[in-house]
């Protein structure tokens, strides 16, 4: 992709006949939203920044579990976690700690929670705004 300042940048948009998600995943894959599924199921499995992994929507085997990680900011949170972590799942990642996460017990809509690692969450987003936004920001250089 030839940036806005005409860098080039490399994007990897993966075969969507390789798309696997992880087995807590699959499992609720019904109440992942339908525009999501699509998406790797029929685009791409993952779409992101070729040299860091982030900026983009994840490889389906790299979506991340939040519940099979260590959230050192839990303890540091200002108000009651909104999401549940046994069913969230980030989608999008930033590269630098940052996700774009869907807790499919409550995620009507395309609601998403904007999760970073040091960070107070901002909930009820909706997930392509604000993927469409942080790609657009790493698409311009």
């Amino acid at each position: 992709i030839l940036s806005s300042n005409k860098k080039v940048l490399y994007y990897e948009g993966g075969n969507c006949n390789t798309t696997h998600f992880p087995g807590k995943l699959q499992s609720k894959l019904d109440n992942l939203p339908n525009s999501i599924v699509r998406f790797y199921q029929e685009l791409h499995n993952g779409f992101f920044y070729y040299a860091s992994g982030g900026m983009g929507l994840l490889e389906s085997n790299d979506i991340v579990v939040f519940d099979d990680e260590e959230w050192g900011i839990l303890d540091d949170l200002k108000h009651p976690l909104k999401i549940y972590l046994p069913t969230t799942f980030g989608i999008f990642g930033s590269g630098m700690g940052g996700y774009v996460a869907v807790d499919l017990s409550d995620c009507d809509s395309c609601k998403a929670t904007l999760w970073f690692s040091n960070r107070q969450p901002k909930y009820d987003i909706n997930f392509w705004d604000i993927v469409d936004e942080w790609i657009v920001l790493g698409m311009q250089g």
